[in-house]
């Protein structure tokens, strides 16, 4: 019974974040281009939605990122059998570092000071939006990590959604990849008009 419950809360895990993903750089594209200069509070900046967020996607992934990093860490070797299975393999847990490390640094920049009370929903976007337009040398160092989280985060989404939905039609794996490449380019929409100046003066 124990492993029964683990193996659907594995898969609640997978879908969670995958369709989080997909929905949250989906909302930050749109965002992104129909915002003005200075944006309006949307409702994932609201508290109790972050904390709902935290609660529903991010604690099971936690659990399941967990259980995956130890695997990580403790040397145990990828079990597919091809070479294409086994680089996928190893490009999946070289993601799932990525997102974890993104993860970290983008929660403690947005909700952990929204949730603290440090940044008020009005002033959490236009605080982002600064960030991502400061230039180190005239590189913008923040918007690159970010394209490369999103790019991990899509990826990752996009193998959590296969290994949920093992089994599914080569249609269905399709259009998982499909939706997966639509939300890496979204969110680097999102993040390159913002990284670029076009919303913050």
């Amino acid at each position: 019974m124990l492993a029964a419950l683990l193996s659907h809360t594995r898969r609640f895990a997978r879908l969670a974040f995958a369709i989080f993903v997909l929905a949250h750089l989906t909302v930050q594209a749109l965002r992104a281009h129909g915002d003005g200069t200075l944006p309006e509070p949307g409702l994932e900046q609201q508290p109790w939605f972050v904390a709902a967020v935290l609660v529903l996607v991010w604690l099971p992934f936690s659990l399941l990122a967990g259980r995956e990093l130890h695997r990580v860490l403790s040397g145990a070797r990828l079990t597919a059998q091809t070479d294409r299975e086994r680089a996928l393999a190893a490009a999946e847990r070289l993601s799932l570092l990525v997102v974890v490390l993104f993860t970290v640094v983008h929660v403690a920049h947005t909700a952990w000071p929204l949730l603290s009370g440090s940044l008020t929903d009005a002033d959490l976007r236009p605080e982002l939006i600064l960030t991502l337009s400061t230039t180190n040398q005239g590189l913008p160092m923040q918007g690159v990590l970010y394209l490369c989280g999103v790019g991990a985060g899509s990826f990752y989404a996009v193998r959590q959604a296969l290994a949920a939905l093992a089994g599914a039609s080569s249609r269905t794996a399709r259009a998982v990849v499909a939706l997966g490449v639509l939300g890496y380019a979204l969110g680097s929409y999102a993040v390159i008009r913002c990284a670029s100046g076009k919303i913050f003066p």
